[in-house]
């Protein structure tokens, strides 16, 4: 049945602003989600290097190179403001290692967090990230 012209569907509306929600969501979260996948390699790969000689200080460091270009965080300078810069900025907390002398086992986990500001509102909201990897490594 065809509506006649000049009327609004409610449903066609419905769906508008559905698939307008969802374009929304993907603009705003998709990136985050594209770098944490970047952080799972970047863990993978110290996790694979583990075996051959590299301390717990180089594998942190390698996991921080790998993921210096990515995405952008906050942090305060030395005047108290919040300034936006480019990485993940993980420090040594975040990283954490774990070896087994018994079992050769290595767990690497990073667990961190993105701030995004949701558009037109400014509203602020904070994921939650972590990538493990664990076994004995190639």
């Amino acid at each position: 049945m065809r509506h006649p012209s000049g009327k609004v569907s409610l449903g066609a509306l419905f769906a508008l602003a559905v698939v307008a929600g969802v374009i929304y969501a993907g603009v705003m979260f998709v990136p985050f989600y594209v770098d944490h996948l970047d952080v799972k390699e970047a863990v993978a790969v110290a996790h694979n290097l583990s075996g051959r000689n590299y301390n717990d200080a180089m594998l942190r460091n390698v996991i921080r190179e790998r993921t210096g270009q990515l995405g952008s965080h906050w942090e305060r300078d030395q005047f108290d403001r919040d300034v936006l810069m480019p990485g993940l900025g993980l420090n040594d907390e975040q990283i954490l290692i774990e070896r087994s002398d018994v079992t050769q086992n290595v767990r690497i986990e990073v667990s961190y967090e993105r701030t995004v500001r949701l558009k037109p509102t400014n509203a602020v909201r904070t994921l939650h990230f972590s990538a493990v990897k664990e076994g004995i490594p190639e």
